[in-house]
């Protein structure tokens, strides 16, 4: 079978669906995997088909509407950054995932590719699923993924979940709509799509969900239907494509075991003093630190020897050779320190990270958020210093090792999607 994988975003939105593409080739397959050029070289070096589409993720984010985006704690105005930084490439991307679909058997959309493969999905007549990294079903148990987890108990909280997530399919109603339906009609003359015709299903729980994230981060909630996967993660192993620099092997092994310091691909708007608070901090707490660049983030020379710069490295190879990971709160770098079963500390920006940031504290394995907003090296020392010296996160982070390594996200996801296909069969 032939099966189309859409996704939309940054490397960490891309890297999941490319272990899947693996998978799924392994379980005899053909897959291609529908995403942003940049990252053409990497699923091309992964042996997965690409296919191309518009927006170059990186520039985006770069951009002045990017950042603002990648700070911003409105879910409301968050929405609308969105949309306005993705409203001039909706026709192209419409397109691209049109022309990417042709002749699939299945498509499988990212959170955010998917109201865009709906056009796809009725124009080629072939059955799409939500394939998420975050949690787009509604539930009682926790608001709509643009919104952290609220820790204090009031009547009616379970109602207000709820209720988060159909405003937030409202609000991307409104914002989106008018433009993609009129790209409807101009590509290939179909009708304007409603809200039931975009959202219906996935309220109702009718058809199937799969989501590649672990119940061992974010429970399972009472109210999902059996129609909802919820797979564990989808790692992508690297470890044996990728060798370190003599640097960076000598770095780790001639010391006290550094703290690496990371945010990804978040675009900061003053990356200088992002660099120096993760410097002073790690200069006051007496440890040794790995601090990746990412796109658009820190900048400079290393002012210590305790202190080593890189462009970045695989999670899986790196982070079992840290103490803690300090980071953005990217699910997938939640994901990789969770299966290394080191402590973190978790610095969200925006978006679904406030959400991740929580289940990390719940679980027991690092400290309460510290948003970027609320970032300084006072606060980064103390978390350092408290997390690190604190035995029972250092245990709990070891034993949701072992259960996140027993896991086998990929191939369960695999499995959910042989019954999509063979369903009747």
């Amino acid at each position: 079978m032939r099966i189309v994988i859409a996704t939309i975003g940054t490397r960490g939105d891309v890297q999941p669906y490319v272990a899947l593409a693996q998978g799924l080739i392994a379980a005899h397959h053909r897959v291609t995997l529908c995403t942003h050029r940049t990252f053409q070289p990497f699923v091309e070096a992964h042996n997965v088909e690409f296919a191309p589409l518009a927006g170059d993720i990186r520039s985006l984010l770069a951009s002045d509407v990017g950042r603002r985006l990648l700070i911003e704690r409105n879910p409301l105005a968050a929405v609308r950054k969105l949309h306005s930084l993705a409203a001039p490439l909706l026709r192209q991307v419409m397109a691209d995932i049109i022309d990417a679909a042709d002749g699939a058997d299945l498509i499988l959309a990212s959170t955010l590719a998917y109201p865009n493969a709906i056009t796809a999905s009725q124009v080629h007549r072939v059955a799409l699923v939500l394939a998420g990294l975050q949690p787009f079903t509604p539930t009682v148990d926790f608001p709509c993924a643009l919104l952290p987890p609220l820790r204090r108990r009031f009547p009616g909280r379970g109602l207000y979940h709820r209720f988060t997530h159909h405003a937030a399919f409202r609000l991307l109603q409104l914002t989106s709509a008018r433009l993609a339906n009129r790209f409807r009609r101009e590509l290939v003359g179909l009708p304007a799509l409603r809200y039931a015709d975009v959202f219906g299903d996935l309220i109702a729980q009718r058809t199937p969900v799969i989501y590649g994230f672990s119940e061992h981060l974010l429970p399972r909630p009472a109210d999902y239907a059996p129609t909802i996967e919820m797979t564990g993660f989808w790692f992508l192993d690297q470890e044996q494509m990728w060798r370190p620099s003599e640097e960076l092997q000598d770095f780790i092994a001639k010391g006290e075991t550094p703290i690496y310091i990371g945010f990804g691909s978040m675009a900061d708007r003053n990356p200088e003093q992002l660099m120096q608070i993760a410097i002073a901090a790690l200069m006051r707490s007496g440890r040794r630190g790995i601090l990746a660049t990412g796109w658009e983030g820190m900048r400079g020379r290393s002012p210590s020897n305790s202190i080593l710069m890189i462009d970045g490295a695989p999670h899986d190879w790196l982070f079992p050779r840290v103490a803690m990971v300090v980071h953005h709160g990217g699910v997938g770098t939640v994901a990789a320190a969770l299966r290394a079963g080191v402590p973190q500390i978790v610095t969200p920006f925006s978006v679904d990270q406030p959400l991740w940031a929580e289940m990390v504290f719940r679980r027991g394995v690092g400290p309460k958020p510290l948003s970027r907003q609320q970032l300084n090296v006072a606060r980064l020392t103390e978390a350092i210093t408290t997390t690190l010296a604190d035995s029972q996160v250092r245990a709990t982070a070891r034993r949701l090792a072992g259960a996140v390594q027993a896991e086998d996200g990929v191939g369960r996801a695999v499995d959910a999607v042989n019954r999509i296909l063979f369903a009747g069969h």
